[in-house]
């Protein structure tokens, strides 16, 4: 039997270099877009030390949403591979394993472009006035921690409680997003193999829409219904972000159940 460990590292490597390709594009896209805005003169002169680095965090999201529909693409060719199928593994595991291996991957994308950002933006101090404001903020720090109210002052501004929940929460808003793609090809390919092969491409077209809808439909029931069942003080935001978690996670359970069961007696790799 292949270990998950092994499973994991393998399609982690295939996803990688959609990592690898989207950071270069955005670096390229990032480097044209400086050299049309000084070659235009849209920019004034204190503006172009900090210009690379505004470049680069213009265009991080497009970068991770085009990593999020890539490594959805690759998880569904995955499931649909007959050579990745015939890893001897359980479908449970595979099922983990892909997910995991595209957040993990997503991760370290937003890892690199904070590499990106802080390398272009060491061309920032080459300006006096980021120089000062630097200064000026170090010697604000400076007082603060020496009057004894910066680190009250710092878990004020950022409670760890509420920061840990909110990457929680985008964690299993991650989950929640490869799940319902693979929920909604799997079961279209389920629905379509019962059908006759005449058309199918079509036919599997109108399903995907009307699950499309049905699930637009439960999700919107099932917001008005966790509302009207969520507990405590919700004025906290820690209690809040606690709350929305359990039930994400519940979610995310539910589905992930339900396409393991697809995946272990309907669908099978070509």
């Amino acid at each position: 039997m292949t270990t998950f460990k092994a499973l994991f590292n393998q399609m982690g490597k295939k996803k990688r270099r959609s990592v690898y390709l989207l950071a270069l594009l955005q670096l390229v896209a990032s480097t044209f877009a400086l050299w049309g805005l000084f070659y235009n003169g849209g920019s004034s002169n204190s503006d172009k030390p900090i210009a690379w680095f505004v470049m680069v965090c213009t265009f991080a999201p497009l970068a991770d949403m085009a990593y999020v529909v890539l490594s959805a693409w690759q998880n569904e060719k995955e499931y649909s591979s007959q050579t990745w199928r015939l890893v001897p593994i359980s479908s449970s595991k595979f099922y983990l394993a892909n997910i995991s291996s595209a957040i993990v991957n997503g991760l370290y994308l937003v890892l690199i472009q904070i590499g990106m950002g802080i390398i272009t933006f060491l061309p920032a101090f080459l300006s006096k006035d980021v120089r000062t404001n630097i200064w000026e903020i170090n010697r604000a720090l400076s007082k603060e921690i020496h009057a004894g109210d910066f680190w009250q002052k710092f878990s004020d501004s950022f409670p760890i409680g509420e920061i840990l929940s909110a990457f929680l929460a985008f964690l299993l808003f991650a989950i929640l997003v490869y799940s319902i793609v693979t929920l909604l090809n799997l079961s279209s390919r389920t629905i379509t193999d019962f059908l006759p092969d005449k058309h199918s491409k079509l036919i599997r077209f109108v399903i995907m829409i009307i699950l499309i809808f049905i699930f637009i439909v439960l999700a919107s029931n099932l917001g008005s219904l966790l509302n009207q069942v969520r507990w405590g003080d919700t004025t906290n935001s820690l209690i809040g972000f606690a709350e929305s978690n359990v039930m994400m996670a519940l979610i995310d359970i539910i589905l992930g159940s339900i396409n393991v069961w697809l995946l272990k007696n309907f669908h099978e790799g070509k």
